[in-house]
Formats: C-alpha cells, sequence, structure tokens
C-alpha cells in the first residue's frame, strides 16, 4: 500500500510515496528537529553562561528564593558593563507587589572598570573605604553598583524620573521596570518621534539637565540619546552610575560633554554655549 503526500503542487503530477520513503522522511524530519532543538538550547545556555557568572546566578537565586524575584525572563540589554535582566519581583516594605522588574547583573571582570576610578574617587560616600583599588574587582564593582543606587535615590527623590530602586546584592540591583508587558521603553536613539514630540523631548532633557545640577547636585556624565528613555511621553534618566557632584575636579568637563550630547542628538538651533549658560 502506498501513502499519499502532499507536497505543494507537485509540478501538476500526483506524487506517491512508498512506506519505506515516507517513513525515511518521517525519521529525517524527527531528527531534523531534534536537532535544530538541541542547538537552540546549547545557544541559549551559551548565552545565560555569558549573562550570568557563577556568583552572580548565586546572588540571583537567593532573590528568588527570599520571594523579591518571581521570574527571570529575558534579557533586555547588554553593555560593556553590566546585563540588564526582564522580570517580576515585588518589595512588600515598599509598597510594590508583583510588578514589571529591571535586574541590573554588573559584570564581574575588570576590563570595563579600570578607567572608572575618575567617577568614583570624590565621592564622598565611596571614597572613605581604605578598600578602593582600581586592581581589586570584588571591591571595585560592587561599588559601582552602589554608586549607581545611591545616585538612582538622590535623582528620585527630587523629582526627575528613572526606575526605583528595590534591592542592592552586590553587583546585582533590582529596580522598577521602565516599559510594558516585559518591552522595554525605547532609547531615544531608537525612538521614532513626532515632531511635537522631539520638541518636548528637548525641552524635558533641557530641564533634567538643569534638575540634575541644580537640585541634585549631580552630573550624569553619560547624558547621551543611549542613556534616556521615551516613555509614556516622558524622557527617563537611566545609568547613573558614573554620576559626580558638582564638586568633582572634573565636573564642568562632564557637564560640557553633556550639553554637547544632547545638542547633538536634537541638532537644536540653540548652540552649546547657551545651553551651557543655563548653569552658570
Amino acid at each position: 500500500m502506498d501513502f499519499e503526500l502532499k507536497t505543494g503542487d507537485g509540478g501538476g503530477f500526483d506524487m506517491k510515496l512508498s512506506n519505506n520513503v515516507f517513513n525515511a522522511l518521517k525519521v529525517h524530519s524527527i531528527h531534523e528537529g531534534k536537532r535544530r532543538a538541541r542547538l537552540h538550547e546549547k545557544k541559549e545556555k551559551s548565552t545565560a553562561e555569558k549573562v550570568l557568572d557563577e556568583k552572580s546566578r548565586i546572588l540571583v537565586f537567593k532573590l528568588v528564593n527570599r520571594g523579591i524575584l518571581d521570574s527571570i525572563n529575558g534579557v533586555i540589554a547588554t553593555g560593556k558593563e553590566s546585563v540588564v535582566l526582564h522580570g517580576r519581583g515585588s518589595m512588600p516594605e515598599k509598597g510594590i507587589t508583583s510588578c514589571e522588574v529591571a535586574v541590573k547583573i554588573f559584570k564581574t571582570t575588570l576590563n570595563e572598570f579600570r578607567n572608572r576610578g575618575q567617577y568614583i574617587g570624590n565621592d564622598p560616600l565611596l571614597h572613605a573605604t581604605s578598600k578602593l583599588s582600581k586592581q581589586n574587582a570584588k571591591v571595585l564593582i560592587p561599588l559601582w553598583a552602589e554608586k549607581e543606587m545611591h545616585n538612582l535615590n538622590r535623582i528620585r527623590r527630587n523629582g526627575v524620573l528613572c526606575p526605583e530602586v528595590l534591592i542592592l546584592r552586590k553587583h546585582v540591583l533590582v529596580m522598577t521596570f521602565i516599559g510594558n508587558e516585559g518591552k522595554a521603553a525605547p532609547t531615544l536613539k531608537e525612538a521614532i518621534l513626532s515632531e511635537e514630540n522631539l520638541s518636548k523631548a528637548w525641552t524635558q532633557c533641557v530641564q533634567m539637565l538643569c534638575k540634575l545640577y541644580e537640585d541634585c547636585d549631580l552630573i550624569h556624565s553619560d547624558f547621551s540619546e543611549y542613556n534616556l528613555l521615551w516613555h509614556e511621553s516622558r524622557v527617563w534618566c537611566i545609568d547613573v552610575s558614573q554620576a559626580v557632584l558638582s564638586t568633582h575636579p572634573m565636573a564642568h568637563k562632564f557637564l560640557w560633554r553633556d550639553c554637547n550630547n544632547i545638542h547633538r542628538v536634537f541638532a537644536n538651533p540653540l548652540s552649546t554655549q547657551t545651553l551651557i549658560s543655563a548653569f552658570v
């Protein structure tokens, strides 16, 4: 008995396959499906291993066991210094239950942190430690995460839109998620804005720069289209680990760079010199 296998129009011919051919094709199809699944699993495992080293995985598991994290769903963004994962979590003591969270995991190697001492050295909160060392990843990287936590808390208290910190455990920082249903809000680099929203975003960026400087006594030091999100028609500030106080020896250099960056992004007729005059 022959089996009939539909294969498109078959070139206009009736196509019939014997039992042996049909079974061979079926076995081959099953094997191919399993092979693709293995390759996908291997790729996913490789990606996960690159994202989370053993120390980071242990910290994340502890947060899950404590009930702070309910789930981890995938990678939101990757950078030179950190990886950000999407998840769900809760913090009853802060009145937060089952919300979307961003889990920022700072990489535990010094490759991208060797030149970061210039951003930490003047911070009175962190510089006080005698353990500070550019060569000691065990100390420097958790300090970098702690610096981001303090800066986020500081700017949030002063009314600047940014993620809310839920908890910090060494180099793992859990924050509220800026976005909806697992989809992260676009950066200004990615966002497609109408002329009206472009004008709004420019105004909000200038106001945010001024507020950071005047109310928070901070300079972002990396204020660019990559570290600003567009969410619900508002500009949100992220990645503030490198932000410095206005008393920092390089404060005005960083401020000039921030002003120049945002002027470049919007190509606004307002010159950088005019913009920076707002801080004088």
